[in-house]
């Protein structure tokens, strides 16, 4: 009595137009040919990819000879798309889960076996993204006055949160190899 193998299903995306713009100066290029690629995405209890049809075109301008488009929710190279990154942050910023149970959680629900080495890259990725400027004048706009600070033990890094509770706010954060007397006053100044 064995258990089933999980179904694993492809989702089709095409995403190959005739005409394309260059990714540097925006100038359309013709599509010289189709290119396919697996990328895994998440459905619940389910083995899921998408089975994206991209091109890659001839080059218009003097930016490149070609280029290749990419789906809108999958980052270039990459083995996963999007959603799979969204349901990472989520379980380690909204929910505090820790990154061992996280991996545990997505494995057990969507069937995805990730490394901790993509969690962190997913984490970095996300901060570099962060307009901080705009952010702290926001927090400084609603800051109620009270702060609180946590850490969330992250395997190898220690996720530091201060956020204002009253107005739901995360004033700031900071990813650190540990939460020693080096790390803590700087990032509470």
């Amino acid at each position: 009595m064995g258990a089933d193998a999980p179904t694993t299903v492809f989702i089709p995306v095409h995403c190959a137009p005739k005409k394309a713009p260059c990714p540097k100066c925006g100038k359309l290029g013709k599509r010289k040919r189709t290119c396919t690629r697996e990328v895994r995405t998440v459905a619940y209890k389910v083995v899921a990819y998408l089975k994206i049809t991209y091109g890659e075109y001839s080059a218009q301008c003097r930016c490149c000879k070609t280029f290749r488009n990419t789906f809108k929710d999958v980052l270039p190279k990459a083995h996963y798309d999007n959603k799979v990154r969204d349901l990472v942050l989520d379980r380690i910023l909204k929910d505090g889960m820790s990154i061992e149970r996280v991996l545990e959680s997505l494995h057990r629900e969507f069937l995805l076996d990730l490394s901790t080495g993509f969690v962190y890259d997913v984490l970095r990725d996300r901060a570099t993204q962060l307009d901080m400027s705009e952010h702290r004048r926001r927090v400084l706009e609603h800051f109620s006055g009270t702060l609180c600070v946590d850490e969330l033990h992250l395997g190898r890094f220690n996720l530091l949160l201060a956020t204002d509770p009253l107005s739901d706010l995360p004033v700031a954060f900071a990813l650190v190899a540990a939460n020693d007397q080096d790390h803590m006053p700087r990032f509470l100044r």
